[in-house]
């Protein structure tokens, strides 16, 4: 927690989302066969797994059943290629879809407030089936 700059959305426990952040990670890493990044250092990207040809993703971790995917203004100006939606509970998670910045910024809503971020509705991300 120590290397991260706080551009939290969620009021949930900063400790607690950056175990969730790195839970859904290593779930999504697991399903799409990619290896997780374990260092702790200070990241110099937003992008949380990066598949064999090099694109980018960053996965949201959610513990909000009906979540949306949000992002933060600095994901607009270095954005990853896809974003991937998880919900998490205590036995593991479940993974909503994917979509490709392109999309999200294109059918995202600003947000205002103290850390003004993008909401792209669930019902909008594509089956992870198709990723």
């Amino acid at each position: 927690m120590q290397f991260n700059f706080d551009r939290q959305v969620s009021q949930q426990d900063p400790y607690e989302m950056d175990i969730d952040g790195f839970k859904g990670e290593y779930l999504v890493a697991k399903h799409l066969n990619l290896m997780p990044d374990f260092s702790i250092n200070q990241k110099k990207n937003p992008a949380d797994l990066k598949t064999a040809g090099g694109m980018t993703i960053d996965v949201k971790s959610t513990r909000n059943k009906k979540g949306d995917v949000y992002v933060t203004e600095y994901h607009r100006k270095k954005p990853c290629d896809f974003y991937i939606l998880i919900v998490l509970d205590d036995a593991g998670g479940d993974i909503v879809g994917w979509v490709d910045k392109d999309e999200l910024f294109q059918f995202a809503t600003l947000m205002g407030g103290s850390h003004p971020s993008y909401k792209y509705d669930r019902n909008r991300l594509n089956p992870i089936s198709q990723f």
